[in-house]
């Protein structure tokens, strides 16, 4: 049988009082994804995005991709939106957005993203192998696009790929993200 003296118990309650503990919320990122993705810009959903979550840090970004149309034809004007939330497992730190209108490195990006690589699908160990550089590296990086086209016949489908920093989105992403790096702005396109 343990005992604890009445005095130590009181003790432990008067620091308890004066110092509550906590637990530290984590911030759900992959609710912040899902969220991301159904969000609508003018009343227009997102056409693509990529989050980047560390594993070993737990940095995220969540950038997604619009286009935007102004007025109505013939003079309607179009230009592309893109909205970045970051963070760490801890807090989102911002909101923020660019527009293909005032930098065009959100035009930049998005004509280099039309020029990834086609995804081979794998059937492991049967018909063409390649060997696969592993790379152990603490980050995810998730690359979705609707409306991409495929095949000879251009049909419309949804994508997604998930993958490493060595992946082609994410050697893009790195590329082209920091031609957006003085565009940001806390206010979505005016």
């Amino acid at each position: 049988m343990i005992r604890i003296a009445p005095l130590a118990l009181a003790v432990g309650a008067a620091m308890a009082a004066v110092f509550p503990v906590t637990a530290l919320a984590q911030v759900d990122v992959e609710k912040i994804v899902q969220d991301a993705r159904q969000a609508d810009l003018e009343g227009r959903p997102a056409f693509g995005g990529l989050s980047e979550v560390g594993d070993l840090r737990r940095d995220w970004s969540v950038n997604t991709f619009y286009v935007v149309y102004r007025g109505a034809p013939p003079e309607q004007t179009v230009f592309w939106a893109v909205r970045r939330e970051t963070g760490t497992r801890m807090a989102r730190t911002a909101t923020v957005w660019a527009d293909s209108r005032s930098c065009p490195g959100v035009r930049t990006m998005l004509l280099a993203m039309e020029q990834l690589p086609a995804v081979r699908p794998d059937a492991i160990r049967l018909g063409e192998e390649a060997s696969a550089e592993i790379q152990l590296h603490g980050s995810r990086v998730t690359f979705w696009n609707r409306w991409a086209r495929s095949g000879p016949e251009n049909a419309a489908v949804d994508v997604e790929i998930v993958g490493n920093v060595n992946s082609p989105a994410a050697r893009w992403w790195a590329e082209s993200s920091p031609g957006l790096a003085d565009c940001w702005t806390p206010n979505p396109p005016a």
